[in-house]
C-alpha cells in the first residue's frame, strides 16, 4: 500500500506527513536520526487492521521546519495540535526514540480525552529511567553520545564528517547487524546533509539542559494517564533491554504498563522486525478494545 502525502501545519509552517488507511487515528512520531518513512512497514499493517496511521515530520527535519524552539513541551503541543487538524482525539500515539519521549509528554499533557493509548519503542519513560541510569554503567556508556551533542559545533563536526559518517555510525551501533533499506536510509541522509538540518535536529539534546526546560521536564516525568505498551529491541545498542526493564516504574502508569522485548532486533526494531512489532502492537490494542470498530470513548 502506497502512502498518501499530506501537509499539516506547525506554527503556520508546512509539515510534510505520510498517511495510510482510513479509520481511527494513530499518530506515529519518528525519532533521531530518522523520518516519517520509518513507519513504512507499520502504515499498511495498521491500515489493514482498520486504522488510519499518520506520520508527521518533526521540527528540524524539513526545510520548512527549521523552527528554533524544540523543547519537548513545544513538540508535545505540536502533536496535540496536529491531532486536532486530523479530526480530533482521542487517538493512539505510536512513538520511536525522540518520538517516544514526545508521545509520553503529549499523553501527560493531553490526558485521556486526547490520547487513548500509547505504543512506544526504544525509549522508556524518563520517570524511572533517570534513576536507573545512575546505577547502570553500561547504559551511561551507551548514552555518552548525548554529551557530544551538547556542543553544537562538536555535534556538527562529528555527524557531518565524510559522507555523514556520524549518522551511519549511530545506526550501525544502535542496530548491530542491521542493513537499512537503501531507499529509506538515503532519504534520512539527504534530509540531514545540510549543517542547518544537523544543527536543528541535534538541538533536541541541548534543549533539555537550557533555560526554559522546566515544563518539558514536568511533562517528561509526569504520569501517563492511558494504557502503555513499551517495545524494546533486545539487542538495542542505544537503550539496553535490561536497562528498560529495570527502569519500568508502574507508579508512572496508573492505567497500566506492558513492557515487551523484540528478539533479534536493535534500536530500529520496527524496521528490523516489522511483522513482530506490528503483531505485538495490534494484538495489544485489540486486547484493550482499541480495534477500529470500538473507538468511541476512553479505553
Amino acid at each position: 500500500m502506497q502512502a498518501e502525502r499530506l501537509t499539516l501545519s506547525i506554527e503556520g509552517q508546512a509539515c510534510p506527513a505520510l498517511s495510510w488507511g482510513d479509520g481511527p487515528l494513530v499518530l506515529a512520531i519518528h525519532g533521531f536520526p530518522d523520518l516519517p518513512l520509518t513507519w513504512r512497514h507499520q502504515g499498511p499493517a495498521f491500515a489493514e487492521a482498520g486504522f488510519r496511521l499518520v506520520a508527521p515530520t518533526l521540527r528540524g527535519y524539513a526545510p520548512t521546519l527549521r523552527l528554533p524552539d524544540v523543547r519537548v513541551a513545544t513538540l508535545a503541543r505540536d502533536l496535540l495540535s496536529q491531532l486536532q487538524q486530523l479530526g480530533g482525539g482521542p487517538a493512539v500515539l505510536l512513538g520511536h526514540d525522540w518520538g517516544a519521549v514526545i508521545a509520553y509528554a503529549a499523553a501527560s499533557l493531553g490526558g485521556p480525552t486526547q490520547v487513548r493509548a500509547l505504543v512506544t519503542l526504544a525509549v522508556p519513560h524518563l520517570g524511572g529511567a533517570l534513576g536507573a541510569l545512575l546505577h547502570d554503567p553500561s547504559q551511561l556508556l551507551r548514552s555518552a553520545y548525548m554529551l557530544r551533542f551538547q556542543r553544537e559545533q562538536a555535534a556538527l563536526a562529528w555527524l557531518g564528517a565524510g559522507d555523514l559518517d556520524g549518522v551511519r555510525a549511530l545506526w550501525a551501533r544502535w542496530s548491530p547487524g542491521y542493513t537499512p533499506e537503501p531507499e529509506a536510509f538515503d532519504a534520512v541522509l539527504n534530509a540531514l546533509r545540510s549543517p542547518e538540518a544537523q544543527r536543528a535536529t541535534t538541538a533536541y539534546y541541548r534543549q533539555a539542559v537550557r533555560p526554559g526546560a522546566w515544563e518539558s521536564w514536568r511533562l517528561m516525568l509526569g504520569e501517563i494517564p492511558c494504557p502503555t505498551l513499551l517495545l524494546m529491541g533486545e539487542q538495542d545498542g542505544c537503550m539496553g533491554w535490561d536497562f528498560a526493564r529495570r527502569s519500568a516504574r508502574p507508579s508512572s502508569f496508573p492505567a497500566g504498563l506492558t513492557v515487551a522485548g523484540v528478539a533479534n532486533a536493535g534500536h530500529f526494531a520496527h524496521q528490523e522486525r516489522p511483522e513482530e512489532v506490528n503483531r505485538a502492537a495490534l494484538s495489544w490494542l485489540q486486547r484493550l478494545g482499541e480495534s477500529a470498530h470500538s473507538h468511541s470513548g476512553e479505553p
